[in-house]
């Protein structure tokens, strides 16, 4: 049981994606430790999937609390479909600690009630029902905790699972024709080590066509030879369409035989880890590196072998408990002699208050990240914390400069809380008080009719205000029959995407909302998909594609006829300024979102192009897809 399907096979895609999901998903050119992102650039590819974390299973709700009395710990609540939020019946619930594990299930309404049968710290570790994906993270290594203590009872949790939907996926060569016989694989799954055993390969039909099911933000790889592998994620909008496409790359010989990788995981001393995790993500731009191709477990002597793997570099990643994680990067397949020393991991506690009143806030998820720079942020851990103290601790981590956010149902997330991860058995303190979210209220409509699209899924794509950082927001939401909605929780200046079924989706940015007020409301016109075509990305920006690189952001594409291509820049200048701001203050995603705003303002950005600096003024358009 200590290892994972494809949940926390997407941990990376989940957790480590929350950060992905707000450095703004336009071109699909987004990573959690170097990213890039699209201002406008055109036209825009499909929005990069990647889950907020409201995709955690958690439902992050105010829960009741009631007066301490003398009775057992006790949990409540319910588990419901994410889209339709009716019970889910008879799922089964198996919680874990310190290696034992005990199990609750649901009732006919999807109710549930776990008693502890000891105090302590509890792991959410699995979450099943017939006709739905399940949640099942590694063993161990779920991201949402429950701390039972005897007379306290929380009540009103609500767990969440997906149905398992099956979406109609079809692979393309460059040309746009359909290639039959391809092979198609959901990376990051590992069906034969599988808690709960998801179907991970496809091949497609004479008409270059497969159906498949899996949960939004997984990755899947189609292959044929003679041409390059092509890639797709479930965003938002193939799961609303339910309907991916894969398109392959152009002709090319073989790049050459897979082979294994191996080698050992040791602590630091060089004693033997058994039962490390090591994962295996081929290495991509601006240091980031993709989902699992490959996954093994180290021995008693620490040996792992990895299964072979296509040409190319991987970046090797092992974690156990009571580690922080060890990676080899640029690892080639073949290579018998990867060595990953892996540290003790270090601790950061804290507490979570009320600004206003002081008064414990649960539940609350916090994020704890490695700072490796003014703008680069690397997420180590991310924890849902059910407890009604308030107060929470996030182990196993790299001792260093490191980065805290805290965010809370009604609450602005927090700014960035900057600590210094001791080695242990020290420990850094990161309290925070959190301030009322701000709200904003909509409807969404169709571009042509002018009717309201009820089911249009709204979620919250923006950075958080005043912080070097670009961490998400917990704010989610769906429409209503009349196409209305309500987003709560919101940090002072954000960007939304918005997503409904048969139409374009479409970024809004530059909102702004004060602590505890209400926006709005906001009418938003999504075009309507003509027959034969594909959904795609509509977004205001000056047309730029950006990177992070030391204090400023990097050009990385100017999209012709766009704002930015109109007033001088180029690919290689370095962006350090926005509307005055410094970017380092900003942070990657602030910045992003300050350059983007209401379509035919302005915006000044401080550039540096080699020795000389300089101001431009760009203006910002609405690019379609």
């Amino acid at each position: 049981m200590r290892r994972r399907w494809i949940a926390l096979a997407l941990a990376a895609a989940s957790i480590a994606a929350l950060l992905a999901f707000l450095a703004l998903r336009s071109d699909g050119r987004v990573a959690s430790a170097g990213r890039t992102s699209s201002v406008g650039d055109g036209p825009p590819a499909a929005p990069r999937p990647v889950l907020p974390p409201s995709g955690l299973p958690i439902h992050l709700s105010p829960l009741p609390r009631t007066p301490p009395d003398e009775l057992p710990a006790s949990f409540e609540g319910h588990v419901v479909a994410t889209d339709d939020g009716a019970g889910v019946p008879f799922a089964e619930l198996t919680f874990s600690r310190a290696g034992a594990a005990a199990s609750a299930r649901t009732g006919a309404d999807g109710a549930f009630r776990f008693e502890p049968p000891a105090e302590g710290r509890w792991l959410l570790a699995a979450v099943t029902a017939p006709g739905f994906l399940p949640f099942a993270p590694e063993w161990g290594h779920s991201p949402v905790q429950l701390d039972a203590r005897r007379g306290e009872h929380v009540a009103g949790v609500r767990i969440f699972l997906s149905r398992a939907v099956v979406l109609d996926g079809r692979v393309l060569d460059p040309d746009g024709a359909p290639v039959p016989g391809a092979e198609v694989r959901l990376l990051g799954a590992a069906s034969e080590a599988a808690l709960v055993p998801l179907p991970d390969r496809f091949l497609t039909d004479e008409r270059g066509a497969f159906a498949f099911s899996a949960p939004e933000g997984a990755e899947l790889e189609a292959r044929k030879p003679g041409f390059l592998p092509g890639r797709a994620s479930v965003d938002v909008v193939a799961a609303l369409h339910r309907r991916l496409t894969i398109v392959l790359g152009p002709a090319h010989r073989a790049l050459g035989n897979p082979a294994p990788v191996s080698g050992r995981v040791v602590s630091r001393g060089g004693g033997p880890v058994e039962g490390a995790l090591v994962v295996a993500g081929r290495e991509q731009g601006f240091g980031s590196a993709g989902p699992a191709e490959a996954q093994a477990l180290s021995g008693p002597d620490g040996r792992f072998g990895l299964p072979p793997l296509d040409p190319g570099r991987y970046r090797v990643t092992a974690r156990a408990d009571g580690y922080a994680s060890a990676s080899a990067r640029r690892v080639a397949p073949g290579a018998s002699d990867v060595v990953l020393v892996l540290d003790p991991g270090g601790r950061v506690a804290g507490c979570v208050r009320d600004a206003s009143s002081g008064a414990a806030v649960a539940p609350f998820t916090v994020m704890v990240w490695e700072r490796s720079g003014p703008l680069r942020r690397v997420l180590q851990r991310s924890l849902s914390v059910l407890d009604p103290s308030g107060c929470y601790a996030v182990e196993d981590l790299a001792p260093g400069p490191a980065a805290v956010v805290v965010s809370a149902p009604g609450f602005a997330p927090s700014a960035e809380i900057a600590v210094d991860v001791p080695t242990p058995p020290g420990e850094a303190r990161a309290d925070a008080a959190l301030e009322a979210g701000g709200r904003l209220a909509g409807v969404v409509r169709d571009e042509a009719t002018r009717s309201p699209l009820p089911g249009a899924r709204v979620s919250v794509e923006g950075a958080l205000e005043a912080a070097a950082s670009t961490f998400p927001v917990l704010a989610e939401a769906t429409a209503d029959a009349g196409g209305r909605f309500l987003l709560d929780g919101l940090p002072r200046r954000f960007s939304i995407q918005v997503a409904a079924a048969g139409h374009h989706a479409r970024v809004l940015g530059g909102l702004e909302v004060g602590p505890g007020e209400t926006s709005g409301p906001v009418e938003i016109a999504l075009r309507p998909v003509a027959e034969g075509e594909s959904p795609r990305l509509d977004l205001v920006g000056v047309g730029l594609v950006l990177a992070p690189m030391g204090e400023g952001l990097a050009v990385v594409q100017v999209v012709p006829g766009g704002g930015a291509a109109e007033a001088g820049l180029a690919r290689g200048d370095l962006v350090l300024r926005v509307d005055g701001a410094p970017v380092a203050e900003l942070g990657f995603g602030g910045a992003i979102d300050a350059i983007r705003g209401p379509e035919g303002t302005r915006v000044s950005l401080g550039v540096r192009r080699g020795e000389r600096s300089f101001e431009v003024s760009a203006v910002r358009r609405l690019v379609r897809g």
